[in-house]
C-alpha cells in the first residue's frame, strides 16, 4: 500500500505536506490489517500444502476386526410343491440310502420304526412336517415314498392328495389290467404311472405311494376277460368269459353278457373285495378277501375258488393273513380302529402272494391319513392237484356251494418288500 493510498484512508490528509495529527492511528490500523492478511495467507498456504501429503499408513501390526458370517437358516434346494415322478418325490429318491436322506432334513433327523410282527417292519423318515414319509429296511435304502399332504407334492399333470378318482384316471390313465394281479378297489395303480399307488376313499385320493413298479404280467391262456361293467368285472373262470359281481357280502357269477346267473356264493361276512386271478393253466380263480372286526382285534383273511360247472371249488381255504390288536397298534402310535390295510394279490405257480399298504388315520373329524407304509408280504399255497367237489356233509357250515380239501399254509417274511420286483426268490420263513 502506497503513502498516497494511506493518505486517502486518513480522511484526505496530504502526505506530502507532513504528517497530521491522525496519521499515527491510520498507520497502526494499516499495520494491523497487514498482519491479519499475512496470517490468513499463511493459513491458506498451510492448508493447500496438506492436500499433497501422502496418507499416513496404519501400523502393520494393527488388529483388524474379523468378519464372522453366520450360517443361514434359510432352506437351500428345491421347495414344495415337489414333483411326483417314477423315481421319487422331489429330492427324495427311491434307492437312496436312508442315512443320506436324513441329512437333507432341515429340522433334523426324524426316523421312526414301524414294527408289528407279521404285518409291517419298516424304518420311516418323517419329512416336510410329516407330509412325506420315506421308508425302507433298517440301515438300507428307500424302497417307497409316501405322500399324505395335499400341498407338498403333485404329479406333472397336477394329481395330488385331495384329487378325485375321476381326475386321477383322466390324468394318469385307467387302472392297470394285469390278469396275474388283483387289488383292493380302493388301491389304484394308473397305467400312465405304474410306479404310483393311490389310496382312494369316498372318491378322493387320500394318500400316494411311489415304489418300484411291478414287472409286466405274463400272457397266460387265450381267454379274454369281458369288459367290466358298472356292477361287475370281467373274468375267465371258464374259457367262455364271465362277469363277477359283488352284492353286499355275496358274490354273483354271471355269463359274459350278464344275462344268466351261473353261481351265487353264500355270504362272506366282512367281505372287502373279490377279484379274478389268473393261474398257470390259463383259467382264473376267484380270490376273496375278508376282514373280521372284534373289540380288541382286527384280522384279514384270504380264500380262493375255481368254478366247476355251477359250483365253486376251493383252491385256497380261508386263511388268516394279517392280524392287529389294540396292543400292537399302539406300537405304531395308532388306535386299532384307525388302522386300515389295502391288499394287493399276485398269482404265483404254487400259490398267492399278498402285499399292500397300511395306513393310519387321525382321530380328528377329517379322518385324514397320517401314515402310509408298505406292509410285509405273506403267501398261501394252493391245493396240490385237482380239488374234488365236497359232499354236502363236508361242506362249510355257511352252506352250500363250496368244496375244499387240505388247509392252506400262510408264510410271511418281514424282510422282503412284496411290492419290490427285485425281491429275493428264497422261500420265506413260516409264520
Amino acid at each position: 500500500m502506497s503513502l498516497s493510498q494511506i493518505g486517502r484512508l486518513g480522511g484526505g490528509v496530504d502526505v506530502g505536506r507532513g504528517v497530521g495529527p491522525g496519521l499515527g492511528y491510520i498507520v497502526r490500523d494499516v499495520r494491523t490489517s497487514l498482519a491479519m492478511a499475512t496470517v490468513v495467507a499463511l493459513g491458506a498456504g498451510l492448508g493447500c500444502g496438506d492436500r499433497h501429503r501422502e496418507p499416513k499408513e496404519a501400523p502393520r501390526d494393527a488388529q483388524r476386526a474379523r468378519r464372522v458370517i453366520e450360517p443361514s437358516n434359510e432352506r437351500v434346494g428345491p421347495l414344495p410343491p415337489y414333483a411326483i415322478r417314477a423315481e421319487g418325490v422331489g429330492p427324495y429318491k427311491l434307492g437312496e440310502k436312508l442315512s443320506v436322506l436324513l441329512e437333507q432334513l432341515v429340522s433334523g433327523p426324524q426316523i421312526v420304526l414301524f414294527e408289528i410282527p407279521g404285518v409291517v417292519h419298516r424304518s420311516v423318515i418323517r419329512a416336510e412336517a410329516d407330509a412325506i414319509l420315506v421308508g425302507g429296511e433298517q440301515a438300507s435304502t428307500a424302497s417307497f415314498i409316501g405322500v399324505v399332504g395335499g400341498d407338498v407334492a403333485r404329479t406333472e399333470s397336477g394329481i395330488h392328495v385331495g384329487s378325485t378318482r375321476d381326475e386321477l384316471v383322466a390324468a394318469l390313465g385307467a387302472p392297470i389290467d394285469d390278469v396275474e394281479r388283483a387289488r383292493d378297489p380302493r388301491l389304484i395303480v394308473p397305467s400312465g404311472l405304474p410306479s404310483l399307488r393311490a389310496v382312494v376313499e369316498a372318491g378322493k385320493v387320500t394318500a400316494i405311494v411311489v415304489t418300484a413298479p411291478a414287472p409286466p404280467g405274463r400272457s397266460v391262456g387265450d381267454c379274454q376277460r369281458p369288459a367290466a361293467t358298472e356292477r361287475g368285472i370281467g373274468a375267465c373262470l371258464t374259457g367262455a368269459g364271465e362277469l363277477v359281481e359283488v352284492a353286499g357280502e355275496e358274490v354273483v357269477i354271471r355269463t359274459g353278457d350278464g344275462e344268466r346267473t351261473l353261481a351265487t356264493s353264500p355270504r362272506f361276512p366282512g367281505l372287502v373285495f373279490a377279484a379274478p386271478l389268473r393261474t398257470s393253466d390259463g383259467r382264473d380263480e376267484l380270490a376273496v378277501i375278508t376282514r373280521t372286526d372284534e373289540p380288541a382285534a382286527r384280522s384279514w383273511s384270504i380264500a380262493a375258488y375255481r368254478l366247476e360247472g355251477t359250483r365253486l371249488v376251493g383252491t385256497v381255504d380261508a386263511t388268516q393273513l394279517y392280524q392287529l390288536s389294540n396292543a400292537n397298534a399302539r406300537w405304531i402310535g395308532a388306535d386299532l380302529h384307525d388302522v386300515e390295510l389295502y391288499l394287493e394279490l399276485t398269482s404265483r405257480p404254487e400259490g398267492i402272494e399278498v402285499g399292500g399298504l397300511l395306513t393310519t388315520h387321525s382321530s380328528s373329524r377329517t379322518r385324514a391319513v397320517r401314515d402310509v407304509v408298505v406292509i410285509s408280504p405273506a403267501s398261501v399255497n394252493r391245493h396240490r392237484g385237482k380239488s374234488a367237489a365236497a359232499e354236502p356233509s363236508s361242506a362249510p357250515a355257511t352252506g352250500s356251494i363250496f368244496a375244499s380239501s387240505a388247509p392252506a399254509r400262510v408264510t410271511q417274511d418281514a424282510g422282503v418288500d412284496a411290492l419290490d420286483p427285485a425281491r429275493a426268490e428264497s422261500e420265506p420263513a413260516e409264520h
